[in-house]
C-alpha cells in the first residue's frame, strides 16, 4: 500500500513529537513484567536452567556449580545472537573470569562504537553541549550487572541463570524493548573462585551430616575483604572488572548481594545519611531513582519486607569505586537462608524482621519462613525492573555521565591539586600510592623543574595531581582528610554510627606524604603515562659495605632477595653515622659482592629506594639474619588476616610454607625459625581446629587450615621473588605447589600495598663483622642465644677479615673493628656460627 506524499510529513512529525515526549519525561518505573513463554526460533535449542540443571533455579537445597553455569552461559552465548561470552583472564586460583555481553544484535555489532560514546560523553574535553546532546541521543546505556563477590551469597548467581535464558530466548514487548534500548554487561561471578570452593562443597557434602557451609576464605586471601579492595586493587579480580569499567563505561551499575536472614528481605538504595561530598551529587540523586524502580517493582508483585534508607551508607570507597567515577551504582541486599540453600524459620515462629511500618519501609514481611526460592524471586524481579528503567532512562544517563566529567573539568573549589613531593622518606610508598590513582584512571603530572605552591617549595621530579580532570572526584576521596559529620536523630541521640571504616586516606595508610594545594600554581608539568619508581642508580662497588635505610616497608624485598641469592645480611642494632649520613637502626649492612650487588640493584630499581655504599664498614652492633630462615605461617581456618599474611608473604618472596596439625609432631626446630600466628588465632584453634564431625578428614586432617583435599593446596616451602607490582592487571602466576590434579594449583596476586614482616628469628646477637659463638651473650637487638645452643659445624659466609690491610695495619696491631686506617675487606670463612 502507498502512502500520500503529506502523510509521511505528519507521521514524522508526530513521532519527533513522541520522541521528543519520551526522552524528556521518561517512565521510572514499572512492574516487572511476567515472563512470555514464547521463543525466538534462533534461540529454541537453549534449554531452560531447569532442564540443563536438572532442578529449578531456587530449589532448596540444589546449587547449580560454577562449572555448570558457565558451561550453561556459553551454551546460551553460542546459540543465540543476543548473548556473547567473554573472559577477561584467569582469576587467583586459574578459573575463568567470565563476564557476559547481552543486547540486541545490532547493538551487539555495533558494540563497540557504543562503548566508544560512552568514553568520549565521561572525557568531554573539546566536546560541547550540543555534541554531548547527539552522542547521548546515538547511544545506549550500558549496565553492568555484578554478583556473587561474597561468594555464600549464592542466590544471585542462580537468579541470573535464569536472567540469562530469558533475555537470550523470549520474545516479547519486554524482552524486545530492552535489547534495543541498552547494553547489558554480566558478570555473574566477581569471585568465581569462591563460587566453585562454596557450591561444590555444598555439593560434596549434600547426604551427610557435615555442615553445608564452605568452612574456609571463599576467596584464596582475602575472604570477605574481597569487597574492601576497590582502592588498593590487590588482587586481579578487582582489576579485571576496573577494567571492564574503563572499557564500556556503563551509565549504571547494579550489585547483587545477600544480607543477614533476620531482617529485612530487601534493601534498595537511597542509601542511609551520611554519603561522601567526594560523589557527584547527581550520581546520588540516580542511584535513588534506580534504587526506588526496583523497591517499586518487586512491592507491587506482592513481595514484602522492602527497605530503602537504612542500614548502608555511601560512606565507604573501599566498597564502591564506580560512583567516584560518575556511575549509579544501585545494591540488592536480599536475605539470606540457612546453610546457603535452606528454609530459614524464625526461632519464635514470628515473622522474620522488623514489623514496624514507615515511609521507607511500606509492607512488613509476614511469614516466619524464608526460602532459596523467594532469593531467587526478589532477585530476578528487581533486575528485570532495572534493566527497564536503565534502557528508558537511557540519554538522561549518559547526559548525566557527561555532565558529571563536565563539571569536573571546570572543577573550581578546593583543593586545586594534590602534590606528591619528590624526595619522599619512602619513595616506595609514594610509588604505589601513584600506582594505585593511576590504576583509577586518575591523570598525574610530574613537575620537570621546581616550582612553588601554597608557599612551599617542590623539587622537579614532585607528582601533581589536579582536580581540573574527568574523574577527580576518586583521587579526591583517596587523598583528602576524611571528617565523619555527626549526624544524630536528636540534641541528645548518639551520633549516627558508620557502617564500615569512616577514613581512607591514601597516604596515610603508606606512609608516604601528599599535600592539599588550595589555589592555582604555575609548574611546568609533563603526563605521567605510566608511573615508574624513583630513580635510584646504584653507586660504585665499595670496599666496606653496602648499606639500606630501613625507612621503606619496601625493605622486605630486600631480605627476601638477599636470602634468595644466598648473601648474608646484618641488620645493625644502633644508629650510626657513615660517610656524613645518619643511618637508623635497623639499617641493612651488605657485604660488597658481585651477587650482593645484583640482587641489590634488582630491588632497588622496582622499588625506588637508594643503596648506599660505605668504603669502610661500619663499627656498629647488631645481629645477623640466618641464612634461609625458613618461617611458618599458621593461617587457621577462615581466618582473613592469615589470608592476607599469606598473600603479603608471597608478593615479597618470603621463605615460608603454610603449616597444619601434621607440622607439630616431632621438633619445630627441624623445620621452622620462626612460627608466625595471625590476629585471631587461639590455643583452641591450633589444638582442636575444626571439629572432625562437621567437616571431611580431608578439612580437618591439619586443625586451622580447613584445606580440603581438593580444593586449597599448600604452597610450596620456598617462594620466588617478586617482581614491581605494574598498573595495568597481570594474569597471575601460578607458585610451586603439591595439589591434586584436578584442582588448579593457588597462584599470586599482582600488586602489593603492606610492608613485609620484620620478625624473623635471627642468630646471637653480635656486631656485623664476627661469626659464630663468641659474641653470645653481647648486647644487641635480639636476645643473646646460650653457648649451649650453637653449632660448632662450619658454615660458609661472608664476614670482615680480621687480616690487616696490606697498606694501613702493621703486624700487630690490633684487629677490632674500625681499628685501621684502610677500609676493611671482606672474605669468606668458615667460622662456626650460631643456630637458632
Amino acid at each position: 500500500m502507498r502512502v500520500s506524499p503529506r502523510r509521511p510529513l505528519i507521521l514524522s512529525a508526530l513521532a519527533a513529537v513522541l520522541l521528543a515526549v519520551g526522552l524528556t519525561a521518561p517512565a521510572v518505573t514499572a512492574s516487572a513484567p511476567a515472563e512470555d513463554t514464547a521463543l525466538s526460533s534462533s534461540a529454541r535449542s537453549i534449554p531452560t536452567p531447569k532442564s540443563y540443571f536438572g532442578f529449578a533455579m531456587g530449589t532448596t537445597g540444589k546449587l547449580a556449580t560454577n562449572d555448570r553455569m558457565l558451561s550453561y552461559l556459553r551454551l546460551a552465548s553460542d546459540r543465540s545472537n543476543r548473548v556473547d561470552y567473554h573472559v577477561a583472564g584467569k582469576t587467583t586460583m586459574g578459573n575463568d573470569y567470565a563476564y557476559l555481553t547481552i543486547s540486541s544484535p545490532r547493538n551487539l555489532r555495533n558494540i563497540e562504537r557504543l562503548a566508544a560514546i560512552n568514553r568520549r560523553l565521561s572525557d568531554p574535553r573539546g566536546l560541547s553541549e550540543g555534541e554531548a546532546r547527539s552522542l547521548a541521543r546515538q547511544g545506549k546505556p550500558f549496565l553492568m550487572i555484578q554478583a556473587a563477590i561474597h561468594s555464600t551469597e549464592v542466590g544471585n548467581t542462580q537468579a541470573l541463570m535464569d536472567v540469562v535464558h530469558r533475555l537470550a530466548t523470549e520474545e516479547s514487548d519486554y524482552t524486545k524493548r530492552v535489547l534495543d534500548n541498552a547494553v547489558l554487561i554480566v558478570v555473574p561471578s566477581q569471585n568465581p573462585d569462591g563460587t566453585k570452593l562454596v557450591n561444590d562443597y555444598f555439593n560434596e557434602t549434600a547426604g551427610t551430616s557435615y555442615k553445608r557451609v564452605y568452612p574456609d576464605l571463599y576467596h584464596k586471601y582475602t575472604g570477605h575483604d574481597d569487597n574492601r579492595d576497590w582502592f588498593m586493587f590487590t588482587q586481579v579480580e578487582p582489576r579485571y572488572y576496573i577494567g571492564l569499567i574503563a572499557r564500556y563505561r556503563p551509565s549504571a551499575v547494579h550489585i547483587l548481594h545477600q544480607m543477614g536472614p533476620t531482617g529485612d528481605r530487601l534493601f534498595v538504595p537511597p542509601y542511609k545519611d551520611p554519603f561522601d561530598p567526594s560523589i557527584d551529587p547527581r550520581v546520588v540523586q540516580t542511584t535513588s531513582e534506580l534504587g526506588l524502580g526496583m523497591g517499586g517493582a518487586v512491592s507491587r508483585e506482592g513481595k514484602k519486607g522492602v527497605s530503602w534508607s537504612s542500614t548502608y551508607d555511601w560512606w565507604l570507597p573501599s566498597v564502591f569505586y564506580e560512583p567516584y567515577h560518575g556511575i549509579p551504582n544501585v545494591l540488592t541486599e536480599i536475605a539470606a537462608a540457612r546453610d546457603l540453600a535452606y528454609p530459614y524459620t524464625s526461632a519464635d515462629g514470628k515473622p522474620l524482621g522488623s514489623q514496624d511500618q514507615r515511609t521507607n519501609f511500606v509492607a512488613p514481611y509476614d511469614s516466619a519462613t524464608w526460602t532459596l526460592e523467594q532469593i531467587v524471586a526478589y532477585a530476578k524481579t528487581a533486575t528485570y525492573a532495572n534493566i527497564d528503567n536503565v534502557g528508558k532512562k537511557g540519554e538522561d544517563l549518559l547526559y548525566n555521565m557527561y555532565q558529571v566529567s563536565r563539571d569536573n573539568l571546570n572543577w573550581s573549589a578546593e583543593p586545586y591539586a594534590y602534590v606528591v613531593p619528590a624526595g619522599q622518606r619512602d619513595p616506595y610508598a609514594a610509588y604505589e600510592l601513584l600506582n594505585i590513582l593511576k590504576t583509577g584512571q586518575i591523570e598525574i603530572e610530574r613537575a620537570s623543574a621546581p616550582f612553588t605552591a601554597n608557599g612551599k617549595r617542590y623539587p622537579a621530579g614532585s607528582h601533581v595531581v589536579r582536580m581540573r580532570q574527568p574523574y577527580s572526584r576518586w583521587a579526591d576521596s583517596l587523598l583528602k582528610i576524611w571528617e565523619y559529620p555527626e549526624i544524630r536523630a536528636c540534641d541528645t541521640c548518639p551520633v549516627v554510627r558508620p557502617y564500615d571504616v569512616t577514613g581512607h586516606t591514601l597516604w596515610m595508610l603508606f606512609g608516604a606524604s601528599v599535600d592539599k594545594v588550595a589555589k592555582p600554581f604555575s609548574a611546568s608539568l609533563q603526563r605521567v603515562d605510566q608511573v615508574r619508581p624513583a630513580a635510584a642508580p646504584m653507586p660504585p662497588a665499595p670496599r666496606g659495605a653496602y648499606l639500606v635505610q630501613p625507612t621503606s616497608y619496601g625493605v622486605g624485598r630486600f631480605l627476601a632477595a638477599l636470602q634468595k641469592a644466598g648473601v648474608p645480611t646484618f641488620r645493625a642494632a644502633k644508629r650510626f653515622t657513615s660517610g656524613g649520613t645518619g643511618f637508623a637502626p635497623g639499617t641493612l649492612v651488605v657485604p660488597p659482592t658481585d651477587q650482593a650487588r645484583r640482587a641489590l640493584a634488582s630491588v632497588s630499581q622496582q622499588t625506588g629506594i637508594q643503596v648506599h655504599a660505605a668504603d669502610r664498614a661500619p663499627d656498629v652492633k647488631g645481629f645477623q639474619l640466618k641464612d634461609g630462615t625458613r618461617i611458618g605461617l599458621f593461617r587457621g581456618a577462615n581466618n582473613m588476616p592469615g589470608g592476607w599474611l599469606w598473600w603479603m608473604f608471597e608478593q615479597y618472596g618470603v621463605n615460608f610454607r603454610n603449616m597444619g596439625a601434621g607440622d607439630f609432631t616431632g621438633d619445630l626446630n627441624d623445620r621452622y625459625d620462626t612460627i608466625v600466628l595471625p590476629q585471631g588465632i587461639s590455643k583452641n584453634t591450633v589444638v582442636n581446629g575444626l571439629k572432625k564431625a562437621d567437616y571431611p578428614s580431608g578439612s580437618t586432617g591439619r586443625p586451622g587450615s580447613a584445606r580440603t583435599a581438593s580444593r586449597n593446596c599448600a604452597t610450596s616451602s620456598r617462594t620466588a621473588a617478586r617482581s614491581s607490582p605494574s598498573a595495568a592487571p597481570r594474569r597471575p602466576r601460578g607458585s610451586s605447589s603439591t595439589c591434586p590434579s584436578r584442582t588448579p594449583c593457588p597462584t599470586r596476586a599482582t600488586t602489593s600495598s603492606s610492608p613485609a614482616p620484620s620478625s624473623t628469628r635471627t642468630s646471637t646477637a653480635r656486631t656485623p663483622w664476627r661469626g659464630g659463638c663468641r659474641n653470645a651473650g653481647r648486647s644487641g637487638s635480639t636476645p643473646a642465644t646460650p653457648r649451649s645452643t650453637c653449632s660448632t659445624r662450619p658454615r660458609r659466609g661472608w664476614r670482615r677479615s680480621t687480616r690487616p690491610p696490606a697498606t694501613s695495619c702493621a703486624a700487630g696491631t690490633a684487629r677490632a673493628p674500625g681499628s685501621c686506617t684502610a677500609s676493611p675487606t671482606w672474605r669468606r670463612s668458615t667460622s662456626a656460627r650460631a643456630r637458632p
